[in-house]
């Protein structure tokens, strides 16, 4: 899921939308904020089994303090995805943070990460074949 400049979440809170945006590394002191900031309040925990692997997700989610982060409009929930991904002897860990202006469960947030890599995924399958 890519970052959303914060132009284009002005944007999307203008018309009536709502924004789920990845926090990377290129966003240091936003990073750092969420980082720091996060004490998970609620948590829902998936385990998919498949193509030989297994995989486990832990997304926790964190209410944001009104006027804490002016600069990213209406933000009110920063988003924890913790996964595990074990293939063959292989153990691979991942944290990745999310911001949105979505006041929902983890488990919403969940199915809303988990069907934006759905779809992407497939997106690259298709091209990747063609």
């Amino acid at each position: 899921m890519p970052l959303i400049p914060k132009k284009t979440i002005r944007a999307i809170r203008k018309t009536g939308n709502h924004y789920l945006a990845a926090v990377k590394g290129n966003q240091p002191k936003l990073y750092r904020f969420v980082e720091t900031q996060f004490r998970p309040e609620a948590t829902y925990e998936q385990v998919n089994k498949g193509h030989g692997r297994l995989e486990k997700r832990k997304v926790s989610i964190c209410e944001i303090p009104e006027g804490s982060l002016p600069e990213w409009p209406g933000a009110a929930t920063i988003i924890r995805v913790e996964s595990e991904r074990k293939y063959r002897l292989k153990l691979e860990k991942e944290t990745r943070y999310y911001i949105s202006d979505l006041p929902e469960t983890a488990e919403s947030f969940a199915t809303r990460i988990r069907g934006y890599w759905k779809v992407e995924n497939c997106v690259h399958y298709v091209r990747d074949v063609t």
